[in-house]
């Protein structure tokens, strides 16, 4: 059997990375798009909003993976022009470049943030998408480009609606997601930031069951030609943020050092999802339970900041 080329954008990163791994693993050749390195395959450093260049890198493949956006909410609120011109501007590039290079498929990195504050919860996929933030507007704007082109161009689209993905190797500089900046300030004995009252409900995909859901997506096309789905990822079991520190706290053996700032505009109070549609589409579940998700998530990090801090060791080389 030929391996499967596949394209994937934005494979450097945290959700790439382990993609891109699976996919190998399953025999698929690979083409990675990203503005800086993959530390384990080859990699077009490339941006891409350039028209031209996705012209010449996006080609002769079965699909893409398009994963390559701005991913910071808050940032968003303050820099709304730069995710715009990031996020849609490069979904139209890749897009484009599909077309152009007769290729018909691509399997797309959404967000729960299309929701916005939600009506009602759990949230069905067909439920008022209204985003609070530019972010939000960003992904449900790309959704809306993917529609139009199997509409369009006879394409076949999945959207994956991720909520609040996480585990092993989640690197931001600066950290800016939950989880692993409260493992690193509870580790170190800092202030735990945790913004308003901390009973902010959320539904935390550790990151192997979404990497699992994109293989399955794989597999779903290739029946459902000329299609367009888009699907919740949750594990359907919600926890605040309180929770999850506490969680932490147990895990790590310390105790938290809470500090409550004012919460922060675009942030929900509930969001958290119903899962039916991509359980009975592709018997997607989400697996791996929060307690074991974060018990891994912990020991890769204090893995991690130690081999860092041991002499004649190469920081940032780790693999769970």
């Amino acid at each position: 059997m030929t391996p499967t080329p596949i394209i994937v954008t934005g494979g450097a990163g945290f959700l790439g990375r382990q993609l891109c791994r699976r996919l190998a693993a399953n025999g698929h050749q690979l083409k990675i798009i990203d503005l800086k390195p993959s530390p384990d395959y080859p990699t077009v450093i490339a941006d891409v909003r350039d028209t031209e260049r996705m012209r010449r890198e996006v080609r002769d493949a079965e699909l893409v993976f398009h994963l390559a956006s701005l991913i910071e909410a808050g940032e968003s609120v303050e820099k709304p022009a730069r995710y715009i011109d990031y996020n849609i501007q490069g979904t139209v590039s890749v897009l484009e470049a599909m077309r152009y290079n007769q290729i018909r498929t691509l399997i797309f990195s959404s967000s729960a943030a299309v929701y916005g504050e939600p009506r009602r919860v759990p949230i069905k996929e067909d439920d008022v998408t209204l985003p609070i933030n530019p972010y939000g507007v960003t992904k449900l704007a790309m959704e809306g480009l993917l529609s139009s082109y199997v509409s369009a161009y006879g394409f076949t689209g999945v959207a994956l609606r991720y909520f609040n993905l996480y585990g092993p190797e989640e690197h931001h500089q600066p950290e800016t997601h939950a989880i692993p900046r409260f493992i690193q300030q509870i580790y170190r004995g800092e202030e735990v930031t945790v913004w308003g009252n901390g009973q902010h409900r959320r539904d935390y995909v550790y990151i192997s069951d979404v990497v699992a859901a994109h293989l399955l997506a794989l597999e779903f096309t290739r029946r459902h030609h000329a299609e367009y789905h888009y699907f919740n990822l949750s594990t359907e079991q919600p926890a605040s943020v309180l929770e999850i520190i506490g969680h932490l706290e147990r895990i790590i053996g310390r105790s938290a050092q809470i500090k409550h700032f004012p919460g922060r505009p675009g942030d929900p109070l509930q969001l958290y999802a119903d899962a039916t549609k991509v359980r009975q589409a592709f018997e997607w579940q989400a697996a791996t339970r929060l307690d074991e998700g974060l018990a891994a998530t912990v020991r890769y990090f204090i893995h991690h900041w130690d081999d860092e801090n041991t002499p004649g060791d190469t920081a940032g080389q780790h693999t769970p």
